[in-house]
């Protein structure tokens, strides 16, 4: 390792335009790693797209690379980028894959094990491409953080060859948990996620227009358009609740914590997640949520949550019923609520991640 102060670098050229997720992952790691470790200096490797999101971040060096295109990304990240890592002391790669040759000590962040739970969601091509990636950069890198014990289970199953590198990072919540929120909310469910299958939006929908027909109420969708979802607006229109389902897209934070704060329930109804961040939004804001009982929605949602059977519209109907009719359950909830979110916060992602980071510098400069 050079001498001195260590240069740090956080790959996140792979970012969609829209943060999501992994975006809001890398934009409060780098914050907090710049203001609690000043003696590091940590670069931020980003496309033109997204560069702007982090300009606000003091100390940050964002080093752009003005391509759009992710196939053009994907040749520079391993095609040139490896023979010009050796300036850094570490390379973290925050988006589920690394470089496949990397001239530093290299740590991957795999969030989910969609290439091989999910693998309807890819064509044949970038589905074999992903587990390939994966795969060999796993076995490049020296660490792997992943951000649930299910992701571990499910990186232990199909990359074994990645088992002893693995360590369980959970990522924070952007919401300060409050401490009180209303019980009688104004009886609209809401949807956070970007539409595409694995977020199950259409057995929301039936669930929802059976409830509707009892007790009214909307359906409020928040999230970017995603794909192979061109059927949602005639399944809207065959259950006839066009006129109760609101599409709001993408919406800014404070409007995202008013609709948590305001609605009857947050239903998460994917078929699988790596953990889950609306859950605990959800209830950080003191909203009940509904979850779907597999993956990692598991444990974001722990014994606050109330769950149904993946992909039973049935019981997902019982369970909104539920907290539309019982008060008490829904104080009991959002109380619970409170103290679950408050395990997942930024400042312990940031934490922890700068722990794996010491242990690697030290191990650097003995070498």
């Amino acid at each position: 390792m050079k001498k001195g102060t260590p240069s740090i670098c956080l790959n996140a050229l792979l970012l969609q335009n829209h943060l999501g997720g992994i975006g809001n992952y890398a934009y409060h790691l780098a914050r907090l790693l710049c203001d609690t470790h000043p003696d590091w200096n940590i670069s931020l490797l980003v496309h033109s797209g997204v560069a702007e999101r982090f300009r606000d971040i003091p100390r940050l060096r964002v080093h752009v690379v003005d391509l759009s295109s992710r196939s053009m990304r994907l040749i520079f990240l391993h095609l040139i980028f490896p023979f010009r890592s050796g300036r850094y002391a570490l390379l973290h790669s925050l988006g589920n894959m690394g470089l496949i040759f990397c001239r530093t000590p290299q740590i991957i962040t795999i969030h989910d094990s969609y290439e091989h739970v999910s693998p309807e969601r890819f064509g044949r091509i970038k589905r074999l491409m992903m587990r390939f990636l994966i795969s060999t950069s796993g076995a490049n890198a020296r660490r792997i953080i992943v951000n649930s014990f299910s992701t571990r289970e499910d990186v232990e199953t199909y990359y074994p060859h990645l088992a002893l590198k693995l360590s369980v990072i959970y990522m924070g919540n952007k919401f300060p948990v409050r401490s009180h929120s209303q019980i009688n909310k104004n009886g609209d469910f809401l949807f956070v996620g970007t539409i595409e299958p694995g977020k199950n939006l259409p057995l929301v929908l039936k669930a929802f227009s059976r409830f509707y027909r009892k007790h009214g109420g909307k359906l409020k969708v928040v999230g970017a358009e995603g794909w192979k979802q061109s059927h949602i607006p005639d399944l809207i229109d065959s259950l006839e609740i066009s006129n109760v389902i609101e599409f709001l897209g993408y919406v800014p934070n404070s409007q995202l914590c008013d609709l948590y704060e305001h609605s009857l329930a947050l239903i998460q109804a994917s078929t699988y997640e790596g953990f889950g961040l609306p859950v605990v939004e959800a209830m950080a804001c003191g909203c009940p949520v509904i979850a779907a009982r597999n993956s990692g929605l598991i444990e974001s949602g722990g014994n606050s949550a109330l769950f149904f059977e993946t992909n039973d519209d049935e019981d997902l109907l019982r369970q909104m019923e539920t907290v539309y009719n019982d008060l008490e359950l829904r104080r009991r909830c959002i109380d619970s609520g409170f103290l679950h979110a408050a395990q997942f916060t930024w400042e312990r992602t940031a934490r922890e991640t700068a722990k794996i980071y010491e242990s690697l510098l030290a191990k650097g400069s003995q070498g």
